[in-house]
């Protein structure tokens, strides 16, 4: 056995002066392709070290407990198994560090903790005859190392979770909640929920999906896959995740974390449904707000809304009234009050509607819109005493028997938008006492009606939507894309679209403004074959021409196995390291901290590609950032190297890419570098920064920055 210990302490001797040797010249190390899967052990065996170091401190504070013999080969042998855990764990992490994108600080502090561990670890091993006479300073000692263990996890911790995660459970945090009628209803009511359910995984420390709320602005920038939410559309994103079953892998939050309450999801629909407007004050919302109604309620604040003093409705009525065309639900989680909604026009029943008597009391929220509903079918409605939200919109009715309403104490909104209702039928209804807003928008109700009826009735807003004036010349939305990714994988092409029918879609592929006058129309999708920079807008007779919008796509045939940096770039922009530049996901053109970009100044770009088989590639392409004022420019020059080994590569190409002559917009741009058609494992591109700023520049002489994202292959 003491040949065992003799053997790993040798082991403990090189491996800890590997890993300070690594860690003071770690600009220089080179990590092979093949050691790099290694570090992905790191998270695995880090459990090791922590374990058997508790199992030690146990056996040393319970040391009268033990044989002496058994118990001075027990602590040896833990020892030797705590420092070798140790070494290897750090060693690992050093490994996994090479991959970017972390926190830089944190990162080095949490190598420096680690690196500590093994070398205490191996210390206490060295010097055990000595101290195994002292008990009280191997205790000590021994608890020392625990709590290096303890800062060493926590920066670990910080790096995968946000700072303070260890911590921040023994601290005492004390949130007051500023809930009041001349609060923002976001900060209120919809940022706490965002906080305590979403943050934890879409920080600035952790970005999951690309996508930072740690403010409103990386709010409404977006993710991966696009804006969080549409004001109005209770399709959003956000709401899709969060109704997915929580089984599957897109719901958020993710399964194993505290999901949202039923009373938070509906909140969110609500809001969202209702303009998800982040600064509208509470005050501001209509009294029958459904939004302003469950924000009260999830935060515990006491609101102004209705207090009902009906029963509620039993289970076995609501499943009798509920049909596949007609959802009755409660208003909130808990509350008495119904709404109904009914669907599909030619599934109309009548019926249904007559069989809300059931719940006449309950109903307080009823939508017939886009339904068959007939004047005669107000008569039905006014049976409803606690109604207080009507939605006629593009019904049938002509206004006739909106009289009968008056038996609707409560009513205060009704939406007639799209109905054959008029003025003097629309008075019928004005002189309700609790009616609050009416809807009449594309109706036969001119500019001279809705004034006079508003001075008559000031109490009522009476809501005509936009009227278009006949003279006046509309300018044009731009085209949309309908492609939800910029790197195109196979056959996929570029589509645009547009809302409007006969417009003319010009567009330009070499770079130049498209006009009027582009002969160029787009007709169907196009298909590219490798980076493609596309400008379009649109013309229609009779209206203003759109603006221009500017897409660049890529083009990946190819995906790479391994990527491997072997030159450093800038601290402040490591981006997610080598990995970023074959993940397939680009960077944003507006932020170039953004944890894809990559940013070099004053030394090259050199990086290693390898494919786990020989692969046929004709076309390598560089994607990169522009953006003049922040001094990123086109690289001054790109250099391709290939073959079978890192050790036979030839040259393959250099290109020297053609310099803006004057400030342009910021962009993603992309260089294609064609070479020689054959099958490669092995790939380096060596990209030179541009070493001064050009004459014309404000900042002439000054060294330009290069920021890449991806290295694509075709």
């Amino acid at each position: 056995m003491n040949r065992f210990f003799k053997v790993c302490s040798y082991l403990l001797l090189v491996g800890n002066i590997l890993l300070l040797f690594l860690l003071l010249f770690e600009e220089r190390v080179r990590i092979p392709v093949w050691i790099s899967p290694f570090g992905r052990l790191h998270p695995a065996l880090l459990h090791l070290p922590i374990g058997f170091s508790v199992i030690l401190v146990i056996f040393l504070f319970f040391k009268k407990e033990f044989e002496p013999k058994s118990y001075t080969f027990f602590v040896k042998l833990l020892l030797i198994i705590t420092a070798l855990t140790s070494c290897l764990t750090a060693l690992m992490g050093f490994f996994l560090s090479k991959e970017g994108g972390y926190d830089a600080r944190l990162l080095q502090w949490h190598k420096w903790t680690g690196v500590g561990v093994s070398i205490f670890t191996y210390a206490l091993t060295w010097f055990y005859e000595e101290l195994s006479q002292k008990a009280r300073t191997m205790q000590l000692l021994s608890a020392g190392g625990l709590i290096l263990f303890i800062l060493a996890g926590h920066f670990g911790a910080a790096i995968t979770h946000g700072e303070n995660y260890v911590f921040e459970a023994l601290e005492t945090k004390e949130k007051v909640a500023s809930f009041s009628q001349d609060s923002s209803l976001y900060q209120a009511a919809i940022m706490p929920i965002l906080e305590k359910k979403c943050m934890s995984c879409h920080n600035d420390q952790k970005v999951k999906g690309e996508l930072n709320m740690s403010s409103i602005a990386k709010i409404l920038k977006g993710g991966k896959h696009g804006a969080l939410w549409k004001a109005g559309d209770t399709t959003s994103l956000l709401l899709q995740r969060v109704y997915l079953p929580e089984e599957k892998k897109e719901h958020m939050p993710p399964k194993g974390k505290e999901q949202l309450t039923i009373e938070e999801i509906a909140l969110l629909t609500a809001w969202i449904k209702e303009g998800a407007d982040m600064k509208k004050a509470v005050k501001n919302y209509v009294p029958l707000s459904k939004a302003k109604a469950l924000a009260f309620k999830v935060s515990g604040s006491q609101g102004t809304e209705r207090v009902y003093e009906f029963p509620e409705a039993s289970e076995s009525v609501l499943a009798e009234v509920n049909t596949p065309f007609c959802v009755v639900n409660p208003l909130a989680n808990g509350s008495p009050a119904l709404e109904a909604e009914f669907f599909v026009s030619k599934k109309f029943d009548r019926k249904s509607l007559e069989n809300l008597a059931k719940v006449k009391d309950q109903l307080v929220e009823l939508s017939l819109a886009k339904m068959p509903v007939q004047d005669a079918d107000i008569a039905l409605i006014a049976k409803f005493p606690n109604l207080e939200k009507l939605n006629l919109n593009q019904t049938d009715i002509t206004g006739a028997t909106l009289d009968q309403l008056a038996q609707c104490k409560h009513l205060s909104s009704v939406a007639l938008s799209g109905t054959k209702i008029n003025k003097e039928k629309l008075q019928k209804l004005m002189a309700h006492p609790a009616l609050s807003e009416v809807f009449v928008w594309n109706t036969a109700l001119d500019s001279i009606a809705i004034q006079e009826l508003s001075k008559k009735y000031p109490k009522v807003v009476i809501d005509a939507g936009y009227k278009s004036n006949p003279n006046e010349i509309l300018k044009l939305n731009p085209p949309i894309l309908v492609n939800e990714e910029f790197i195109l994988k196979k056959n996929a092409p570029i589509e645009l679209k547009h809302t409007l029918k006969n417009v003319q879609i010009h567009y330009t592929l070499d770079g130049k403004d498209p006009d009027s006058t582009t002969q160029t129309i787009y007709t169907k999708p196009l298909t590219v074959d490798n980076y493609t920079r596309i400008k379009a807008m649109v013309t229609k007779d009779g209206w203003r021409a759109s603006g221009k919008v500017d897409y660049t796509f890529f083009k990946s045939g190819f995906v790479a196995d391994t990527a491997i940096l072997l030159s450093e770039p800038k601290p402040q922009y490591r981006g997610k390291g080598a990995k970023s530049l074959i993940d397939l996901k680009k960077g944003p053109n507006d932020n170039h901290g953004d944890a894809a970009w990559l940013g070099y100044q004053e030394k090259d770009f050199v990086s290693l590609i390898a494919f786990k088989k020989p692969t046929p590639i004709t076309t390598v392409t560089i994607a990169y950032l522009q953006r003049i004022g922040s001094h990123i420019m086109p690289p001054a020059s790109v250099e391709v190297w290939g073959g079978n080994t890192e050790a036979d590569l030839k040259k393959l190409q250099r290109v020297i890419p053609v310099q803006p002559a004057k400030m342009e917009d910021k962009a993603n741009l992309g260089i294609n570098i064609p070479i020689k058609a054959d099958s490669y494992k092995v790939l380096k591109v060596i990209v030179k920064p541009l070493p001064k700023l050009p004459k014309w520049h404000s900042d002439k002489g000054k060294p330009g920055w290069f920021f890449v994202d991806e290295i694509l292959f075709n």
